[in-house]
């Protein structure tokens, strides 16, 4: 990526500094010849203004970089600067420029120096021509380009040299700028190859410039964050499920033990064979709660709402336990029907998890009571136990607990636990559909 964007920099700035040297070549060779223009005109001018014979002798004392000629209509040369060695113009030539105006044309010139030295030695350039009419016929004045010529070769080398040490220079500060704007992404990068999940709390660094990539380590950070809750939850899941499920498993085993060890009577077998029932019935259940947890989500439960009376379904939950209650009693109270909209299934799970909950860890009779509070209905079941070590509640429920916890999410409720007046109560809460 850093060479990439280094090359994008370089050919932006090729594209750039090319355009700007055409652009550059072409005003310095306008106002070139604007100045040749300018020069010639000027003496053009001031040879016209002057009277015939001092047309004449203007024209012949010219020398240095201005040369001009006095022509008759016929092309016949009246007067000549010293350092012309032939016509500016021949006969032809003069009725084409239409007898006035600008051309160009290749004539032999002398050169100065060598003309004063008395060795005269004829050379060809290329002159700027201006054609005006006078008494005599015509006046012809004009300059050499090749100082023209020459200032623009020279620039033109000049660019030559300059550009590409100016994409040089530009490629390397591009690659160098690319590079500084890389490394924060470097170390984020190097940071998140070292994140695990055995490296909780570990984020990636964030930039100190407010920018697009401090936004990007925040928002990755706050992503890593979630999967680190996650997997947080996930762990106590793992912890909790492991320790629900060993409790009916090592019971089962020492009951088979005990009922395999010596010479059993038939009522002591069938007592055994009454409590393995019993572990094997909260094993389907811990099972039944692991395949609700696992095919729902913690975090998006689907429910089918559809009207329920949530008293009518604490009655059937309540009498089903009865014979697992056993001698502790187990009521229901009621001020009468509580319609709600939720699902049926996942609703009878929260309260057969709640009724059996407080019949296997509880102590003394359990009350279920349900209630409406402004629009929402609360199931309460209540014990007589000790309630939950201090530690366990809310960071650690129990598998049965966290699965009545998410069906009270996905309704948009909640649940929670409290003690009053030596009791245990643990509160499940149904929101209104208005207020899901």
């Amino acid at each position: 990526m850093r060479t990439r964007v280094a090359l994008a920099f370089l050919a932006a700035t090729a594209i750039a500094v090319a355009g700007l040297g055409v652009l550059v070549q072409l005003r310095v060779s306008d106002a070139l010849e604007d100045r040749l223009r300018d020069s010639v005109g000027a003496e053009a001018d001031r040879l016209e203004s002057a009277s015939g014979r001092d047309r004449l002798e203007s024209v012949s004392a010219l020398g240095g970089e201005v040369h001009a000629q006095v022509l008759t209509a016929r092309g016949d040369v009246r007067a000549s600067s010293r350092l012309v060695a032939g016509p500016l113009l021949e006969p032809a030539e003069l009725r084409a420029s239409g007898r006035s105006g600008w051309l160009e044309r290749t004539v032999f010139v002398l050169d100065d120096d060598a003309a004063a030295a008395g060795k005269p030695d004829p050379e060809q350039e290329r002159l700027v021509l201006l054609v005006k009419p006078v008494e005599e016929g015509f006046l012809v004045v004009g300059t050499s380009r090749e100082d023209a010529d020459e200032a623009l070769a020279t620039l033109r080398n000049q660019l030559l040299i300059a550009g590409p040490l100016a994409l040089a220079v530009a490629g390397g500060l591009g690659y160098i700028v690319a590079g500084a704007g890389l490394r924060p992404i470097e170390r984020m990068r190097a940071r998140a190859a070292t994140i695990s999940a055995r490296s909780a709390g570990e984020r990636l660094p964030v930039p100190e410039a407010d920018d697009e990539l401090r936004r990007l380590a925040l928002t990755l950070n706050a992503m890593i964050g979630r999967l680190d809750e996650g997997l947080q939850r996930e762990r106590r899941f793992v912890a909790d499920a492991s320790h629900d499920l060993r409790t009916p498993l090592a019971l089962m085993l020492t009951e088979i033990e005990l009922a395999l060890a010596g010479e059993r009577t038939p009522e002591e077998l069938r007592l055994a064979l009454h409590s393995v029932d019993d572990e094997v019935r909260r094993l389907i259940a811990l099972a039944e709660d692991l395949l609700e947890r696992a095919g729902s989500g913690e975090l998006s439960m689907p429910i089918e709402s559809r009207p329920v009376d949530l008293v009518d379904l604490a009655a059937r939950v309540v009498e089903r336990f009865r014979p697992a209650a056993g001698r502790r009693g187990i009521e229901l109270t009621a001020p009468g029907p509580v319609e709600i909209h939720g699902d049926v299934t996942r609703l009878d799970r929260a309260l057969s998890n709640l009724v059996d909950n407080a019949i296997r860890h509880g102590a003394g009779d359990v009350e279920v009571a349900v209630s409406a509070e402004s629009g929402s209905a609360v199931v309460t079941v209540t014990d007589e136990g000790d309630g939950f070590p201090e530690h366990a509640w809310p960071r650690n429920p129990g598998l049965g607990l966290m699965i009545v916890r998410e069906i009270a999410r996905a309704h948009g409720g909640s649940l929670g636990v409290e003690r009053v007046n030596g009791h245990t109560c643990v509160r499940l809460m149904i929101a209104s559909p208005q207020d899901r």
